[in-house]
């Protein structure tokens, strides 16, 4: 996987439908949806593979990422966007070392969701 494809993973993932994001006050759905996808392709990584070694919310969807082929491709600090190799799947997790991260628990086709979770 390259940063391009990462970019047009998430970009099919904005586009197939309204990201599940809550509108603040004094915003429109339309500007803050632009905002945030703005700030996400800012974090987007050259992918690196990682491990997913635990998770917040048992039983959720950790044996998926647990098992599979699984990149990181954004990060902010200890914040990861991950994704699923050939599958339409995000999700957040935590930690300094992509080999031992933490899954925060579920898991989406909505990029943007599962990166402002």
């Amino acid at each position: 996987m390259r940063k391009v494809d990462v970019i047009t993973k998430i970009q099919a993932s904005l586009d197939s439908s309204e990201p599940q994001i809550i509108t603040p006050k004094g915003k429109t759905y339309e500007e803050h949806i632009e905002q945030l996808a703005k700030q996400l392709l800012q974090s987007v990584i050259e992918p690196v593979s990682v491990k997913v070694t635990s998770t917040i919310i048992e039983d959720a969807d950790f044996d998926t990422f647990r098992t599979a082929t699984v990149w990181g491709i954004a990060r902010s600090g200890v914040n990861w966007l991950l994704t699923v190799e050939g599958k339409q799947e995000f999700a957040l997790a935590f930690g300094e070392n992509p080999l031992d991260l933490k899954l925060h628990g579920c898991s989406s086709s909505d990029a943007l969701a599962e990166w402002c979770s």
